[in-house]
């Protein structure tokens, strides 16, 4: 059996054995909100009741409320910026809901034997060691995940095929028609007859997401992991189409994807280009289509390896300690270029990451003086990776505990965090992620001096300055807030992360 082929199956056998109330709970509580890297740890689901009924009957015709999604941007360029959102906890709850009340139809979708594109991106933690249980890691998991799928399993079949075509979709989550989810659910004909009466399990589904989303068709939230588990169901519909179209077409082809990015192996030049011909058809019929600028051909071994990895061996950090500081400048001025050659990679995240052990202690030795020349640089890289902010302050906030006696360069790192947080106060619209992020941290630390502004646009923002939750107030069955604790108590940023062990798998 071909790798990919017993990934998948394992995937299938592993979630089968979990009860879907199991499922219900992990969706409701760890799944709720983004990634671990998008919000601090006082957004934690403290309780939310998975409940015997939906919040919304439709068979009563019962009005479903609109709201809004509360968003969190970060800038991934100078022109374009990267949101995630949190939606209505009764509509959230109530997506949980009709995905287990159809989990045996959603799961003939996602594991069906008629599919020859394998995924790696089912968004629910599943343990392999543990079978029938599940783990809090998403950020972490995924990138291993992924790892898995390009540099191990399919390279592992590149032997039989000459060219590797890499695609994505445009646009992914922005772009999807909530309407195209009900025809992938239950078809498109199906779905149109059944449009007003909410009889389908799809049009459910697309009913709550419009309304999750203010009423609008286009764009779901991105980051919860119900959205994620919703668009994998959809893009297994699209695979399985794809999959029958290139076997009518004869191509012998290796398939596989993580989220909307997708790998093929193939013979030759006509049959890569007729796959992403067909692939391109296929999403055409759910208002979706494949990113030209991101499609590439490449002749085998080319396009199978992330090529910054190479370059970042040589100068890895991983297996050294301690760190002293000319060791580390050396290894950051050479993230820089490898950077510059090879932008919007991960080689920012994996340094960082090799600045803390499997303990989730600091591998750094600074004197002093060092360990300001450190935070300097250290912030210097957020301007390159605006996500990296984070990692960033977890590894600040270790150096502020290991190098404790010296005082001085500890207080110049409060002052200066202070002061940038007073200049992005300037401009919140712009800077909401970073405020979030630097405020929690502050405030943690019970070393916020910055006067906060009168008017605060973020609900989050509110939330950290008031200490208890603004966003999405009208709850009774759960607690999405957790209350900011004196310095020492909170859930160090290493540990909310997770993200270092992991990278050192």
């Amino acid at each position: 059996m071909k790798l990919p082929q017993a990934h998948i199956k394992l995937t299938k056998n592993l979630v089968k054995a979990i009860p879907s109330r199991k499922i219900a709970k992990w969706l409701l509580t760890e799944g709720f909100f983004p990634e671990q890297y998008v919000l601090p740890p006082c957004f934690k689901v403290e309780k939310f009741t998975f409940k015997k009924n939906p919040y919304f009957d439709f068979s009563k015709k019962q009005a479903l409320p609109l709201s809004e999604i509360c968003e969190i941007t970060f800038p991934k360029s100078q022109l374009t910026e990267r949101a995630f959102g949190l939606i209505n906890h009764k509509i959230y709850h109530d997506l949980v809901w009709h995905l287990m009340d159809n989990w045996s139809e959603a799961q003939s979708k996602l594991f069906s034997p008629k599919n020859r594109i394998y995924s790696y991106s089912f968004p629910i933690p599943l343990n392999k060691e543990n079978v029938g249980s599940l783990g809090s890691l998403r950020s972490g998991r995924m990138i291993y995940e992924f790892i898995e799928m390009s540099e191990s399993d399919l390279l592992s079949e590149a032997h039989k095929f000459n060219l590797a075509i890499r695609s994505d979709i445009k646009n992914f989550y922005p772009s999807i028609y909530t309407h195209s989810i009900a025809w992938a659910l239950n078809g498109k004909e199906e779905a149109r007859k059944d449009r007003s009466k909410f009889k389908l399990f799809g049009n459910k589904i697309d009913k709550l997401l419009q309304n999750a989303n203010d009423g609008c068709t286009n764009g779901i939230a991105i980051g919860p992991a119900v959205t994620d588990l919703i668009t994998e169901i959809m893009l297994s519909v699209v695979d399985i189409k794809t999959t029958q179209q290139l076997k009518k077409s004869g191509i012998d082809f290796m398939g596989v994807r993580f989220k909307d990015d997708y790998r093929f192996l193939c013979r030759s030049e006509g049959e890569a280009q007729e796959t992403l011909r067909v692939l391109q058809r296929t999403l055409k019929e759910f208002n979706l289509s494949i990113s030209e600028e991101k499609s590439t051909i490449s002749e085998l071994p080319e396009g199978l390896f992330r090529e910054w990895t190479s370059e970042y061996n040589s100068c890895s950090l991983k297996y050294k300690y301690p760190i002293k500081y000319k060791m580390f400048e050396n290894t950051f001025r050479r993230v820089l270029l490898i950077d510059k050659i090879y932008p919007n990679t991960g080689v920012i995240d994996k340094f960082l990451s090799e600045l803390i052990s499997m303990k989730y202690n600091l591998k750094l030795k600074l004197t002093q003086k060092e360990v300001y020349k450190v935070f300097s640089l250290l912030l210097m890289l957020k301007e390159r990776r605006s996500k990296c902010l984070p990692q960033i302050l977890a590894i600040i906030e270790l150096m502020i505990s290991t190098f404790s006696k010296e005082k001085k360069a500890i207080q110049k790192i409060y002052e200066s965090l202070n002061e940038l947080t007073e200049r992005k106060f300037k401009n919140q619209k712009s800077n909401s992620y970073d405020l979030i992020w630097l405020t929690y941290f502050l405030k943690s630390h019970k070393k916020l001096t910055v006067k906060w502004p009168t008017k605060l646009k973020s609900e989050l923002l509110q939330s950290i300055k008031s200490n208890k939750q603004k966003f999405d107030e009208e709850t009774t069955y759960c607690k999405l807030f957790r209350k900011i604790d004196s310095p020492g108590k909170n859930t160090p940023l290493s540990k909310h992360l997770k993200i270092f062990p992991k990278e050192d798998d």
